[in-house]
């Protein structure tokens, strides 16, 4: 199994997320990366055991983002709520962030 750097891939979430938030909410971008940071934080250990399922071969990419995808009701994003944003909004960063997670995923498996 390849080494996988899994540090390497929350920051390249984190990044990409941010220029999602910068595009989706602007003024709001504080918020939203402070939201991602805690999602990310909440399913940590999940994402990672996942990953490296993924990177075995013991997993499809579809289970993989069907998991990532089943993530979302964690992803409570209540920084962004606070601040107003109408849910359909949050619900549209809410995807755009764990396609992000799925696409970083499979970057970093050779």
């Amino acid at each position: 199994m390849a080494n996988i750097d899994i540090g390497s891939i929350f920051k390249s979430i984190e990044e990409q997320s941010k220029a999602l938030a910068q595009k989706l909410f602007k003024q709001y971008t504080t918020q939203a990366m402070n939201d991602v940071k805690d999602f990310l934080q909440k399913c940590k250990d999940d994402l990672k055991r996942w990953i490296e399922e993924l990177a075995r071969g013991e997993m499809k990419k579809d289970e993989f983002e069907d998991l990532v995808k089943g993530q979302a009701d964690l992803a409570e994003m209540h920084a962004l709520k606070q601040a107003g944003l109408a849910a359909v909004q949050i619900d549209t960063f809410t995807n755009g962030v764990l396609d992000i997670i799925a696409s970083a995923a499979f970057a970093a498996i050779p």
